[in-house]
């Protein structure tokens, strides 16, 4: 399987997922759906577009008999992962705890930071939401374990 058979994949697994938000935050308040159902129209649009676009760029290259090289299908899979994972850590420990969760995992494994850049990158990101959070009046619902 070659590099853009598994962009396609991918761009297909994230407009999937963002269609799949619009729906669900369809039947949430109206103004609980405000934020999640905007940003998922934006989402879902942005890889439609982008998902036609390397359709066209796939077919145009299957005409021209491009030499393709073969890649394994377990990296894009496991990126998919790691997505599925940060949502059902969001949905089991809340917002702040998964992201500094998922952040310490992701930037030890993935990109190797050490452990000195990888606490400094989760307190800015924490800090950031935190802001953004107080700044913007957001609500975070409760998750499974309460808080």
């Amino acid at each position: 399987m070659n590099k853009e058979y598994l962009n396609l994949i991918f761009s297909g697994f994230l407009f999937i997922t963002f269609t799949f938000a619009i729906i669900e935050s369809i039947t949430f308040s109206k103004l609980a759906q405000f934020f999640p159902l905007y940003i998922s129209i934006a989402g879902s649009a942005l890889t439609f577009i982008y998902l036609i676009s390397q359709i066209y760029i796939v077919y145009k290259q299957k005409v021209e008999n491009v030499k393709q090289f073969n890649i394994s299908l377990l990296k894009p899979l496991r990126y998919i992962g790691w997505v599925i994972g940060y949502l059902i850590l969001i949905y089991i420990g809340g917002l702040m705890l998964a992201t500094a969760i998922f952040l310490a995992l992701f930037l030890t494994i993935e990109s190797r930071m050490s452990y000195l850049q990888t606490s400094i990158s989760i307190l800015i990101v924490l800090f950031g939401v935190t802001l953004l959070s107080y700044a913007l009046d957001i609500y975070w619902p409760t998750n499974l374990l309460g808080f």
